[in-house]
């Protein structure tokens, strides 16, 4: 079986533009959604979803973990349909393996990620995958890290003193890429790698053989992403969704 080719690399500071088009066809945006400024718009999110996403918002205990699917489940919609010319109550989704996609025919790919006060979506015309964590200074990583990483990456966890920053900008390159390729977090998490540089895959661990890019980038003071895609041409865009860019009145 043919070997995969993962290239990773930490992006300087980004630059979050407050305005976005699609420029070409070779595109990959991502979007940063600070959730708590979509209050007002729950309601009109909430009436775009599908009886399965409005059942599935139900399910949360919590209105904040709720509120915050119901707005990025809106947004992700309104996003896809100005790429594909559909009204955002009127988009279809399907379910490819373990990554819900766009029925065959739309040439766009997206992925969603939120986390604490923050939400990430990217949009592309290349399959792509998309992580956020927030650090949690409570949490004992060091638990989990024989279970996920390799000996490399645990030696290099225990090298740094910030280890605790170090572990989630891993993490989030493993699941942006697994979120990319379909797989299950349990499927050859821990054989994935995450390190910096040029790693070849046997195929059978990401199911794929072509050729990935995962690229680190600060999305917030206390915050970690990563974003995986496809094309080692595509170049990402950074943008600050706001709710200036809804094109319809804030409700009242």
């Amino acid at each position: 079986m043919r070997s995969t080719h993962v290239v990773y690399n930490t992006l300087p500071a980004v630059t979050w533009s407050q305005s976005w088009e699609r420029r070409s066809s070779s595109d990959l945006i991502i979007f940063r959604i600070e959730l708590v400024r979509f209050a007002a718009y729950i309601p009109v999110f909430s009436a775009w979803l599908s009886t399965d996403e409005q059942h599935r918002a139900q399910r949360y205990f919590h209105e904040k973990d709720r509120n915050r699917f119901l707005v990025t489940r809106g947004i992700l919609r309104l996003l896809l349909g100005q790429c594909i010319h559909q009204k955002p109550s009127e988009i279809q989704f399907v379910t490819h393996g373990k990554k819900p996609e766009l029925p065959t025919g739309c040439n766009w790919h997206y992925n969603v990620s939120h986390s604490g006060d923050w939400a990430l979506i990217a949009v592309s015309t290349h399959p792509v995958g998309i992580d956020i964590e927030k650090i949690d200074s409570g949490f004992r990583f060091q638990d989990i890290v024989p279970e996920v990483f390799s000996p490399d990456e645990q030696r290099y966890l225990q090298e740094h003193s910030a280890a605790r920053t170090l572990f989630y900008r891993l993490w989030t390159r493993k699941e942006a890429l697994v979120k990319a390729t379909g797989q299950g977090i349990d499927d050859y998490f821990k054989e994935i790698p995450s390190l910096d540089g040029t790693h070849e895959v046997e195929g059978c661990v990401l199911a794929h053989t072509d050729r990935w890019t995962v690229s680190s980038f600060a999305v917030a003071e206390g915050y970690t992403a990563a974003v995986a895609y496809e094309s080692a041409a595509l170049l990402p865009r950074f943008v600050e969704f706001t709710p200036e860019l809804i094109p319809i009145p804030k409700p009242v």
